[in-house]
């Protein structure tokens, strides 16, 4: 089963990404600490991406009760964010 990461925090994800492409552009020290701040929080991008955030897109089918023996492969990733959350912190 695949697992969509919901499209409100896509959106927003996106958003942060562009605002810190963007300031990555500007010269001086807002460039220099914007770049710092993005090769630091990349790899905590790429991991929300792949295995923290797509679990949420489970959210609308258990709150309507709607559960399947497919949505147990989300457990791969919770697992994964359960062992890796220290670093993500």
């Amino acid at each position: 089963m695949e697992f969509k990461i919901p499209k409100s925090l896509k959106l927003e994800h996106e958003e942060l990404h562009e605002e810190l492409a963007k300031a990555t552009r500007e010269s001086g020290k807002i460039g220099d600490a914007a770049k710092a701040v993005a090769k630091i929080l990349r790899p905590h991008f790429v991991k929300e991406e792949e295995y923290a955030l797509p679990p949420l897109g489970l959210l609308p089918f258990l709150a309507e009760g709607k559960v399947t023996p497919e949505m147990a492969d989300v457990l791969k990733m919770t697992d994964k964010l359960k062992a890796e959350l220290h670093q993500m912190l």
